[in-house]
């Protein structure tokens, strides 16, 4: 099974890593040529937080380099979806499958406006990885991984089975979904909490728990993020504080992404998060002032200048 993995980021590193090293014919894409030299030059290095570090040589290529795949993992940044979508008729030219793993919602869209729903899989991935440079990222956290045919796309159980075999090669914990679109809020409602606090903040996800103000505007958004989804028919179960609570203890030394973004400088992903929440609630009805105010606050956030004492 040839792979593509659009996004020399810090999951599209370390997917392409695993792959290559359990064997996978994959190739890490990119579209910028001077990056992709560097990447060649000075290969993925994969640290751990147990110490362990390894080098490894993943073929690194222009994405238009690499020809028709059997599967294109979505790796970019929500905000990049629909430049690197692009990309996606040339490497699906056969019949190949696109999967989205990335953060919040509206992924899909992009990528279906470009390529069409049929062969299109959505993923949600649990995993705690940081960049620290180009080429090098921290394995920080396993996690499950989940994928599942979205709403419209005509991608058969069997080759959902052939896909998550292929991750658990890899040695990722992958299960199959059925329920996809339902875990792909899940997970919002807990980023939706955690991303925008801790960016505004600059804290780990465990000082939130430390912060009674702060959890209580977490714990807020997360459940705006959920009366919206079920306003919207999704079965989302279970009470958003205890779930924010326990990925926040079981996370508690991470930096978020959103966090990592706005120390690097780069764009949020905020309008995949709780601009979505927002947007999405306004077409039900439903108010979510929280969510609103933290899109506006990281939006100020990511065009603001840092202030610093002469």
């Amino acid at each position: 099974m040839k792979l593509a993995v659009l996004g020399p980021g810090a999951l599209g590193c370390l997917l392409a890593s695993l792959f290559w090293e359990a064997g996978v014919e994959v190739s890490l894409a990119d579209y910028r040529p001077e990056r992709v030299a560097l990447l060649r030059q000075r290969g993925i290095q994969v640290r751990t937080l147990e110490g362990g570090q390894r080098l490894i040589q993943v073929p690194i290529a222009l994405a238009p380099e690499i020809g028709p795949c059997d599967l294109t993992i979505m790796a970019v940044k929500a905000y990049q979806t629909e430049a690197a979508a692009r990309a996606l008729p040339r490497l699906m030219s056969q019949g190949g499958l696109a999967l989205t793993l990335q953060n919040g919602l509206g992924n899909l869209e992009a990528m279906a406006k470009i390529a069409g729903p049929a062969r299109l899989l959505a993923g949600v991935g649990l995993l705690g990885v940081t960049r620290q440079d180009e080429g090098r990222i921290i394995y920080a956290g396993r996690g499950v991984i989940y994928i599942g045919a979205p709403l419209g796309s005509q991608v058969s159980r069997d080759e959902v089975a052939t896909v998550v075999d292929l991750f658990r090669r890899a040695g990722l914990e992958c299960q199959p979904r059925q329920d996809i679109e339902a875990v792909l809020w899940e997970k919002l409602v807990i980023n939706v909490g955690i991303n925008p606090l801790t960016a505004l903040l600059r804290v780990a996800n465990g000082v939130l728990l430390k912060l009674p103000q702060a959890w209580e505007v977490a714990v807020a958004a997360a459940a705006e993020a959920q009366a919206v989804a079920r306003a919207a028919g999704l079965n989302l179960t279970g009470d958003p504080e205890a779930r924010l609570r326990q990925v926040c203890t079981a996370t508690a030394a991470n930096h978020s992404s959103m966090l990592q973004d706005i120390l690097a400088g780069r764009p949020t992903e905020i309008e995949a998060l709780n601009a979505q929440v927002a947007i999405r609630g306004r077409a039900l009805g439903l108010p979510t002032p929280v969510n609103d105010l933290l899109t506006r606050l990281l939006k100020a956030a990511a065009q603001s200048t840092p202030f610093r004492v002469a």
